[in-house]
């Protein structure tokens, strides 16, 4: 049972990290097409473009600091999954999946709304990211629990 939710966990952060990563790397892409193209050096930092800048910088290291959470993740369930049991581990895990639900919860009402507008989240997508702190958060618990 461990083994089956650590490993399910696995693969839904393994999921959200490599969307994530597809979606920081193409807002990198269209953010160096969509940057104003100027001669002049007064143009370069007009109020506009710093504006169009710092939204781009804040809202591609949202995704960033989401992605690096999705893959302690795994790599702590990793680690619990297929080598000894740690308790330190396993706390580990259930901490990095609260984080992990806290974080994409102001990262996904709050933060990127205001960056990039409104996000049209399906039920679907909103599942996959809230299981995989559920997963996180029960992988560690579970673990947790074989200890006491």
């Amino acid at each position: 049972m461990t083994f089956v939710l650590l490993i399910a966990g696995i693969a839904v952060n393994t999921i959200l990290c490599i969307f994530t990563g597809g979606g920081v790397v193409i807002g990198l892409v269209f953010s160096l097409i969509g940057l104003p193209q100027s001669n002049s050096k007064n143009n370069w930092f007009s109020m506009d473009t710093i504006k169009f800048v710092l939204t781009i910088l804040f809202t591609l290291l949202t995704l960033i600091i989401f992605s690096f959470i999705t893959y302690a993740n795994i790599r702590t369930a990793g680690t619990l999954a297929f080598s000894r049991l740690d308790l330190f581990q396993a706390k580990k895990m259930v901490l990095l999946g609260f984080i992990q639900g806290v974080f994409s919860l102001i990262a996904f009402k709050w933060l990127l709304p205001q960056f990039i507008g409104g996000l049209k989240l399906d039920t679907k997508h909103k599942w996959v990211i809230a299981s995989g702190s559920v997963l996180s958060i029960a992988g560690g618990g579970i673990t947790w629990l074989g200890f006491m």
